[in-house]
């Protein structure tokens, strides 16, 4: 089956899209905290990743209907790097995103939430968002532009392959960079030793 080109509200699900929670100023972690807080200082990975030492808060400040799920697709908003990671950690804490982000439920019976990402993260849409900025010193994309991003949508099944092998390269390439800073790490402790 060809892939149809649609558009990113075709996909989600009925109120699907929202902004990231708005905290008043800087989120201040709490020593008993109970919610994690993924905020963009979080990102990894040239972006598309979300580390492990999130802030956690106390769980009260926030209601829950601003609460991640797995699958949920965050979208970063401001600034020039606008693209977009799967939330998938683990259920330890709730979560929640902050408001740099847009938090994307898509129709998973039809798109998967992975390829969906994937897709976002490519040149052609990142064009598209360069094109469709707004704000002249701080950058940001609104609501309309993100359910207007155009989508190449093969079948489910397709979907899922494109996903799976787009996440192995990504590892792989994460790979090879850590051991090429290791690698540089090595060389120079060696050369510094060599001189003293």
């Amino acid at each position: 089956m060809l892939s149809k080109k649609t558009v990113l509200k075709s996909i989600i699900k009925p109120g699907g899209i929202a902004s990231g929670y708005s905290f008043r100023g800087k989120v201040n972690g709490s020593p008993k905290g109970n919610l994690r807080v993924v905020q963009l200082k979080d990102m990894e990975n040239e972006y598309t990743s979300i580390g492990k030492d999130c802030t956690l808060i106390d769980a009260d400040e926030v209601k829950d209907k601003y609460y991640l799920e797995k699958g949920d697709i965050l979208f970063i908003s401001k600034g020039a790097n606008n693209f977009a990671t799967v939330f998938e950690l683990d259920n330890k804490f709730p979560s929640v995103a902050s408001s740099v982000f847009y938090v994307i439920k898509v129709d998973t019976l039809i798109a998967e939430p992975h390829y969906i990402a994937w897709y976002i993260n490519k040149t052609k849409v990142q064009q598209y968002f360069q094109a469709h900025a707004s704000g002249t010193y701080s950058l940001s994309i609104n609501k309309e532009v993100v359910e207007d991003i155009p989508i190449q949508l093969p079948s489910l099944q397709i979907q899922e392959k494109v996903a799976k092998v787009a996440k192995l390269a990504q590892k792989e390439q994460y790979i090879y960079k850590s051991l090429k800073e290791k690698r540089n790490q090595l060389l120079e402790a060696q050369l510094l030793k060599s001189i003293n």
